[in-house]
């Protein structure tokens, strides 16, 4: 069953990978290009500051709760 399971889940990313790099450069022919859609500069630095400053937060608030949940019951 986890072959399957595996095998379904190549399938989907290697026909979504084939899809994204037929329309490369274009998100939306002929309008929208990767280029012209990306944020500005200052607000991607931004975007990366915070993603970086809430993996530092949530990160070990995650391994703590599964391992909390992963224990074994003593009796």
């Amino acid at each position: 069953m986890a072959e399957l399971t595996a095998a379904a889940i190549a399938q989907v990313t290697f026909i979504l990978v084939g899809w994204g790099l037929a329309q490369f450069p274009h998100l939306v022919t002929p309008d929208v290009t990767l280029q012209n859609a990306a944020a500005p500069e200052s607000t991607l630095k931004l975007l990366l500051l915070g993603v970086g400053a809430g993996a530092v937060v949530l990160l070990p608030s995650l391994f703590y709760l599964f391992q909390i949940f992963k224990r074994q019951e003593q009796r």
